[in-house]
């Protein structure tokens, strides 16, 4: 559960002039799948190190969807003998972050709220990548064909990249005693994708702090968007601009904009926060007569649906591996989310400005490690 309240994290400002964009794109083309060759040497001394394999690049939706994966074998010759399995995965699902551990057998799932902001906005983001080889002073050297295709490479230092409108298809690196070649062999553009091609191994998933779900994020991102054009014309109404650096805000102005900021959520908070108190105190007296982890999770559903109209996160609760312990640890946190719970509301009720909540709740609420 969020404990404070809603403020543009990176800059009070950072969105002023965001305005929606009718595509999310991250790809200049809808779909896509890429094979790679792998091949690295490495040579140190007493240690040579070679590594072939394969990769694969999909995505589709212009690349709100996209899995990343590894597959190579790192083979160590010299003054020992070694073969490494190199086995990677990622995936992104509108804005859900998957990291596949091959090792553990686990998959740790996050979110990047960057992207639920830039597909709310629409951003095109599929020139970024000639952007960034620009920013590294990158120049283009001439072109290659690469798997039927043919890209321009670029060259900085020692990299060098063969795009295909903004898509790699051949990267190069090539040090004192390292070389890395990485070579589309296969290329599928504009084609139909296969849910399939996105599936995960079946391994447990690990939520990691933070995470929000699909419906929350929406909601936080909705909310986000809304607040943020409100701030535009409060910022116009005040007569500043923001795009002339030598403006600085007096403290009354840096309080009016985290007040417009924060109203969108501050109003949800005085309707919804009083009936998520009655849905954790229902949680934590249902979880108190739960005979194993799955009715416990079912108990929690009622807060779930709160937080999601919030656009907030609800505590990751352990309900695997159920036993005596896990039940009176998950009660204890319960107890601690409903005590601040308790000093949220009594602040939201008495105030209608979110620097007033803010004040009255600092140093009340227990901070979460």
């Amino acid at each position: 559960m969020k404990k404070f309240f809603f403020v543009c994290a990176v800059s009070l400002f950072c969105a002023v002039q965001t305005y929606a964009k009718p595509l999310f794109k991250r790809y200049p083309v809808k779909s896509g799948m890429i094979l790679y060759d792998i091949n690295t040497t490495g040579i140190a001394p007493g240690l040579t190190t070679h590594t072939l394999g394969v990769s694969r690049l999909v995505f589709d939706d212009w690349g709100a969807k996209e899995l990343k994966e590894d597959d190579a074998t790192e083979i160590q010759r010299g003054d020992f003998n070694e073969e490494i399995a190199r086995h990677t995965m990622s995936k992104m699902d509108y804005g859900t972050i998957y990291t596949v551990d091959f090792d553990e057998n686990v998959t740790y799932q996050t979110r990047d709220r960057n992207i639920d902001i830039a597909i709310a906005q629409g951003a095109d983001m599929s020139e970024e990548s000639v952007e960034i080889l620009k920013e590294m002073k990158a120049m283009k050297i001439g072109t290659e064909e690469v798997a039927g295709y043919t890209c321009d490479l670029w060259k900085s230092k020692d990299q060098t990249i063969c795009l295909y409108q903004g898509i790699p298809l051949k990267i190069t690196v090539e040090t004192q005693g390292f070389s890395s070649t990485r070579t589309a062999q296969m290329v599928l553009l504009d084609k139909p994708i296969a849910n399939s091609e996105f599936t995960l191994p079946g391994f447990a998933v690990m939520i990691e702090e933070g995470y929000t779900s699909n419906q929350s994020a929406s909601v936080n991102t909705a909310d986000y968007m809304a607040a943020v054009e409100e701030l535009g014309h409060k910022i116009k109404a005040m007569g500043l601009n923001l795009n002339d650096h030598n403006v600085t805000l007096t403290k009354a102005q840096e309080a009016e904009v985290i007040n417009t900021l924060g109203a969108r959520y501050l109003t949800k908070q005085k309707n919804l926060l009083p009936k998520l108190m009655v849905a954790l105190e229902g949680a934590r007296e249902c979880i108190g007569h739960s005979e194993n982890g799955k009715e416990a999770a079912d108990c929690i559903k009622p807060v779930n649906r709160i937080n999601e109209a919030l656009g907030d996160q609800t505590s990751n609760y352990d309900y695997a591996h159920w036993n005596r312990e896990k039940k009176e640890q998950i009660i204890q946190d319960i107890d601690q989310e409903i005590s601040d719970l308790s000093t949220t509301i009594r602040c939201v009720t008495t105030h209608d400005k979110t620097t007033d909540v803010i004040e009255c709740t600092e140093g009340t609420l227990e901070p979460k490690i």
